[in-house]
């Protein structure tokens, strides 16, 4: 998986302790619903059991049954509420 992030954003992570979770969650229902990513500066619970990816200045984890994008980009959003988005390949959809 090649992580691509933007200088804001790999600044927001390492000013947040160097760490961030990324997880695929699904919204709507079977027929019509989609899955985005999600991240998150603080470890969720189950944290150990996550995979780890060493990124430029810090660390990313996804949980151990997630499908991993050939490029996975994350970007700073958000003038009120900073927040880094994760994009699959380009998409804020997991394709």
């Amino acid at each position: 998986m090649d992580i691509v992030t933007t200088p804001e954003a790999r600044s927001f992570i390492e000013e947040r302790g160097g760490l961030l979770f990324v997880r695929a969650k699904r919204y709507g229902n079977i027929v019509c619903g989609m899955t985005v990513l999600e991240t998150a500066t603080e470890p969720p619970p189950d944290a150990l059991s996550w995979r780890r990816f060493e990124a430029e200045g810090f660390a990313l984890f996804v949980p151990p049954h997630m499908r991993l994008p050939r490029e996975l980009g994350l970007v700073l959003r958000g003038r009120w509420r900073r927040r880094v988005d994760a994009l699959w390949e380009g998409c804020v959809y997991v394709s």
